[in-house]
């Protein structure tokens, strides 16, 4: 997995530059609003979460075909945005398991993907790619690091096989249940690899090798996730507001006003009485 990653980063430095400055800086932008903010904006957020997650099954499924990947983008962004509590539950479940899959995998236990398509080599080509032939290579390489996560998942023994599959509903069910932790956890876990995947992307634009440098140091920037996605966490359950809120207290003012209605009738009934 992590030679096709170190091959990408290579190959990526001849992508055309939009083809890695815009979805870099979206990244990165739509990372920090999700990391810092993403409780306070939940429906939109998992609506474009659920729009991308839509796009790129189709993408794998289908090939690069605009009309498909669009409806399937429409389909998972309504889906985030009219049922918030099941999305962010199995997004929680998918976020465990990926990292589950990664804690539990050993790299001499992956099996060399078979390549899907046929990948640009590094040294062949020196000269700049087009948009076309960069969103070619994107698409191959996206093909076989979904064909590498099947094959790290086919390695592990039925056992480890059956406790990913567990950690998954585990969490899909807590999910469903703890829907304000799961809500700014999945948030904060999303938004910040959106901001990691952004800045690698113009890093690589600048002729950095981030991914080799992530390799050598992989301890270091696996504390820096979970450090930012703890903080994450934590702000958004302190400064954003509880989606119900508004909702109970509308509730409390409905039924504080009826109780002074109500008061004010039984006045008016008795002074009635007394002048009688």
């Amino acid at each position: 997995m992590i030679e096709i990653l170190k091959s990408f980063e290579q190959v990526a430095s001849r992508f055309s530059p939009p083809v890695l400055m815009v979805p870099g800086l979206v990244m990165v932008a739509l990372g920090l609003v999700a990391w810092l903010g993403g409780m306070c904006v939940r429906r939109p957020i998992l609506a474009l979460f659920g729009a991308a997650a839509g796009a790129m099954a189709a993408m794998l499924a289908q090939g690069w075909n605009p009309v498909v990947a669009g409806l399937a983008a429409l389909a998972g962004a309504l889906f985030g945005a009219l049922l918030p509590r099941l999305s962010a539950a199995l997004l929680l479940a998918a976020v465990g398991m990926a990292v589950a899959l990664v804690v539990m995998t050993r790299p001499s236990a992956v099996l060399e993907p078979k390549p899907m398509s046929k990948l640009p080599e590094a040294g062949q080509q020196q000269e700049e790619l087009t948009v076309g032939e960069s969103l070619d290579a994107v698409h191959a390489y996206a093909l076989n690091i979904a064909d590498g996560i099947r094959s790290a998942f086919c390695a592990l023994e039925r056992p480890s096989q059956a406790l990913l599959a567990a950690i998954g509903f585990v969490l899909l069910v807590l999910g469903l249940f703890l829907v304000r932790l799961t809500g700014a956890l999945t948030c904060s876990a999303l938004g910040t690899a959106l901001v990691f995947a952004g800045l690698t992307a113009l890093l690589i634009l600048k002729g950095s090798d981030p991914i080799t440098l992530m390799e050598r140091q992989g301890r270091l920037y696996g504390l820096v996730l979970l450090g930012m996605t703890a903080f994450g966490t934590l702000e958004q359950l302190v400064l954003c507001p509880s989606p119900r809120r508004g909702h109970r207290g509308g509730a409390e003012k409905t039924d504080s006003r009826e109780e002074e209605s109500g008061h004010h009738s039984r006045s008016a009934a008795a002074r009635r009485r007394w002048k009688h």
